[in-house]
């Protein structure tokens, strides 16, 4: 029996049972039926209706990519097939009856492959697809809501978009993972503000997957992820300052200085090392932060980081920065870093050198 735990998309979510391997390869009759003259119309038929033969013969086609195999999927007027085929991605069962499934149809690649027949032109209706992966989504068993929300993003319908979201309450962790997949796969902005609940209580993986999908929808999530650097959770922050970093958009910077100061040590390190890709734009809010805050050890650490790193970018800003890195290190630097970053900032404003192109800045004469 084939066993939905062995599917790549799944692999670190859950406990992973793997099936054995014979020893030895079956004989090629074991492998693949006997085609016979049965036309693929026709096993397209049967297989819907629920014969597990059939559905073998059907399925090896389609993996040896055969033409009229997809041809009598796409014409076949019947959501049983559909269903059917779902229900063989995600159980290994065909029609609700246990299905000695070969060698072939047990890989990876074989419910890839087979997931690809959901796909806008690839093989059955859209609508039919859909509405089968609909139904998926209700269905009591997790595997089958789990593959149905994954094929969800494939499609990429804007109007699943709330089917999904409510996917992300699931009680199911791997659920919860391929809605978060599949809402970032679609850039759905809609979906940010779940996304953001959801991390709240997010495990590992499901709270990895949640960050890859706000960093792909994009400029669109900034403004809550921004908002969401202020909660009282600093698994939350963390992830939220990462984020802002990977987008990179220039609004994120005010609020990654600021956390230089956050009161957990990873996320102010975390927006460290995010700041610096910003380059020139994060010198006068890295400044800011030192004047106004009290300088604790660790900003104090972030601060004196991102500052050092600038000017080993930008040779033209050492002479300004450098000799606050060195107050910063000193042991005295909760009494003096404040004066030197206000010292440091004016005499930056007061020669315009930001104002010079990031080729002049790094110029070493």
């Amino acid at each position: 029996m084939m066993t939905p735990h062995s599917d790549p998309y799944t692999q670190n979510s859950h406990n992973i049972e793997q099936q054995p391997i014979p020893a030895s390869m079956p004989p090629a009759s074991d492998i693949t039926p006997p085609m016979g003259e049965t036309p693929p119309q026709v096993l397209a038929e049967q297989a819907a209706e629920g014969h597990r033969g059939a559905a073998w013969r059907l399925m090896i086609w389609i993996l040896k990519n055969d033409p009229r195999a997809v041809i009598a999927v796409s014409s076949l007027n019947d959501d049983r097939l559909a269903r059917n085929l779902l229900e063989f991605i995600a159980l290994g069962t065909w029609a609700g009856k246990p299905f000695a499934v070969p060698l072939p149809l047990r890989s990876p690649y074989a419910r890839t492959r087979l997931r690809t027949l959901f796909m806008p032109g690839a093989g059955m209706d859209s609508q039919r697809a859909r509405e089968v992966l609909l139904a998926g989504m209700r269905s009591p068993n997790f595997h089958m809501r789990e593959n149905s929300a994954y094929i969800l993003g494939l499609i990429g319908n804007q109007h699943d978009v709330p089917v999904l979201i409510e996917a992300l309450k699931d009680a199911v962790p791997v659920v919860r993972l391929q809605a978060a997949r599949s809402l970032g796969r679609m850039r759905a902005a809609a979906a940010v503000p779940e996304l953001l609940e959801a991390l709240h209580s997010a495990d590992e993986f499901v709270g990895t997957q949640i960050f890859q999908a706000l960093v792909q929808i994009g400029g669109p999530a900034v403004p809550a992820l921004i908002a969401e650097c202020s909660s009282v959770s600093a698994w939350t922050r963390w992830h939220c300052v990462r984020a802002l970093g990977e987008i990179n958009d220039a609004r994120a910077v005010p609020v990654l200085a600021q956390s230089l100061n956050d009161p957990d040590h990873g996320v102010a390190w975390m927006a460290a090392k995010e700041l610096i890709q910003f380059g020139k734009l994060t010198v006068v809010p890295t400044l800011q932060v030192l004047i106004n805050s009290d300088t604790s050890p660790w900003l104090a650490e972030t601060g004196s980081y991102v500052l050092h790193q600038l000017y080993l970018r930008y040779r033209r800003l050492q002479p300004y920065l450098s000799p606050l890195v060195q107050e910063m290190q000193q042991s005295s630097f909760k009494i003096g870093t404040g004066y030197t970053a206000q010292k440091t900032l004016r005499h930056i404003e007061q020669d315009k050198v930001l104002q010079s192109s990031t080729r002049e800045l790094s110029a070493t004469e």
